[in-house]
């Protein structure tokens, strides 16, 4: 198993792409803290399947957007586990609006959970990784945030600041054996999605030159990677999860 003897924690774990990852993590041999802000009993039974794995799982509510349940929930996995390994920033929400549709309180509140969340995260672990001699962090961005597609300029400028962070994060703790990448993925088979309308599904399929969906599983494979010993010569990289929709 990949990631024997590690602890992780996985924001946004309650569905989609935080449950694969959540899962994938378990399977592998890692212990995993279940974060959640609304969906405590989705929440709740992914933590059953961890332990189900035969891992230890912490179920943890906590709003990224804010520093102290921030560090309440690092806090937590630091007294469940002794130690975090991996951290997962997978929490966010999308706002399928266009500039003059999108109000100030909207814009604020994607970028809080989308970016800020990711920043609180990011330095309520950084000092425990560090102390143990290192750590992986792994953020999910978006194809949107490459390219400024459909998604509405809020996400797309929340996502193109996930990639600027982590960059900057994996340059600053690099020296510390602290990996920092992220993972950019499009047109995953999550909720996330389902805002579309049937012009633009068919759309969107057409784009995509492997002609599917992904699935989170395909995107939990890539977190795995950078999590384990196939990422330990990799930070401050993006990996593209996307069929080849983007390029550029």
């Amino acid at each position: 198993m990949r990631l024997e003897g590690k602890a992780a924690i996985v924001t946004g774990a309650s569905r989609g792409l935080g449950r694969a990852i959540a899962l994938a993590f378990a399977r592998e041999g890692a212990d995993v803290l279940v974060n959640y802000v609304a969906q405590e009993a989705r929440a709740a039974e992914v933590s059953a399947a961890v332990e189900k794995l035969g891992r230890r799982a912490i179920l943890q509510r906590a709003d990224v957007s804010d520093a102290a349940q921030v560090r309440a929930m690092v806090q937590a996995a630091m007294a469940g586990f002794g130690r975090v390994d991996i951290l997962v920033n997978n929490a966010g929400i999308t706002l399928p609006k266009g500039l003059l549709e999108t109000s100030e309180a909207e814009w604020d509140r994607v970028l809080a959970i989308n970016l800020t969340g990711v920043f609180l995260c990011c330095q309520a672990v950084a000092e425990a990784m560090v102390a143990q001699g290192g750590g992986r962090i792994i953020n999910i961005a978006s194809t949107a945030g490459q390219a400024g597609i459909l998604s509405g300029p809020a996400y797309c400028a929340s996502k193109a600041g996930v990639l600027g962070l982590t960059k900057c994060l994996a340059r600053a703790f690099a020296p510390h054996n602290v990996r920092v990448n992220a993972i950019s993925p499009a047109m995953i088979d999550t909720e996330i999605l389902y805002w579309r309308t049937p012009e633009q599904w068919k759309e969107t399929l057409e784009s995509i030159p492997l002609q599917r969906l992904g699935s989170p599983d395909d995107l939990a494979e890539a977190a795995v990677f950078l999590a384990s010993s196939g990422g330990n010569f990799v930070t401050g990289a993006t990996i593209d999860v996307n069929g080849g929709l983007y390029m550029g």
